[in-house]
């Protein structure tokens, strides 16, 4: 089946819902695109005219309710490189697909979660690893000596319930600090959230996303 999200508002300025507690049905199903690279890609849908940019201002879309099983179509376009997207996301299952253009062409990952963490009192935050060259991803909290995570492996995530607070966070790469501290916000209870490690020239960046479904 063609990935038809003009409809479920694949464009950038779709109105995004948070994700609650309850969590999703059992026969719901979720999908979302990433650039990991430093320059714009545009995604486009099969089958459709739709068509969204992703670039380092906004290089996250919100997730996508797709139908469990169905065939899900599109392509990543960088400049004349283009990847095609194809893949199924299962009952319960929200896929994040990660795009980074590089020399003569762009690569795709797919990262998988099946959420069964909704808990009304706390935030959840998930750690994605997306840059090759931080083997090792750990995230602490800026001014105080606590871990949120350690070891997770490039090209993965790891995801972990904390209490809803506002703090900032610094990464960590094989142990050793890098990049600019990241500002979380206030996280809000019941709400889900994602801190990606992208790579970047000098060092990796990080950036965050609210776990929301475009309407």
């Amino acid at each position: 089946m063609a990935l038809a999200l003009a409809s479920a508002g694949w464009a950038a300025q779709a109105a995004e819902i948070p994700l609650y507690e309850t969590g999703p049905s059992q026969d719901a199903a979720f999908v979302r695109f990433v650039n990991a690279g430093s320059d714009a890609l545009e995604l486009s849908a099969a089958g459709s005219k739709a068509r969204s940019r992703l670039d380092l201002g906004a290089p996250a879309t919100a997730f996508f309710s797709v139908n469990a099983g169905a065939k899900v179509k599109g392509a990543f376009h960088a400049g004349s490189q283009r990847s095609d997207i194809a893949l199924s996301v299962k009952p319960g299952e929200f896929a994040t697909v990660v795009a980074l253009p590089g020399a003569g062409a762009v690569t795709q990952t797919v990262l998988r979660e099946q959420p069964d963490d909704f808990n009304a009192l706390k935030s959840s935050l998930a750690l994605y690893n997306l840059d090759p060259r931080c083997a090792s991803a750990g995230l602490s909290v800026v001014g105080r000596s606590v871990a949120l995570f350690e070891a997770v492996p490039s090209g993965t995530l790891q995801r972990r319930a904390l209490n809803p607070v506002s703090i900032s966070v610094q990464l960590r790469c094989g142990g050793k600090p890098t990049a600019t501290p990241l500002a979380l916000g206030n996280l809000q209870a019941g709400q889900r959230y994602s801190v990606f490690v992208m790579p970047a020239a000098a060092a990796p960046r990080l950036f965050m996303a609210a776990d929301s479904v475009a309407r």
